[in-house]
């Protein structure tokens, strides 16, 4: 599946979905789109740092891998945001910011089952 055509699945998943982003795991941005209705909560300076440091921790949790097993997603909450973290192959990351209700195991199980 291509980036762009995996990226617009996933954001029509549900309307909650607010942005995804697709980025390797040196935090370099290969595609990002957004909801047409979605107003940005932060800057873009703010949204590639956070960008960096997802991917950074997620090199970290590949180095564990071995005694607990591969992670399979990561999920912080904020009070206007919930924000996933989902491996896309051994070299990239899907990061995805959904609104604070939406049942985030949703968007992971549909996620998990696209090939």
């Amino acid at each position: 599946m291509e980036i762009q055509d995996a990226v617009e699945k996933i954001l029509k998943i549900s309307p909650s979905v607010r942005v995804v982003s697709v980025c390797d795991l040196k935090g370099n941005l290969l595609f990002s789109a957004r909801s047409k209705k979605v107003n940005l909560l932060v800057s873009k300076k703010q949204s590639m740092a956070s960008l960096k440091a997802a991917a950074k921790d997620w090199k970290q949790r590949k180095k564990l891998m071995r005694s607990l097993g591969a992670c399979k997603y990561v999920v912080a909450e904020y009070d206007k945001v919930k924000r996933l973290v989902i491996p896309a192959g051994k070299n990239h990351i899907l990061y995805i910011t959904t609104t604070a209700s939406l049942d985030h195991n949703k968007v992971v199980r549909k996620v998990r089952s696209f090939k």
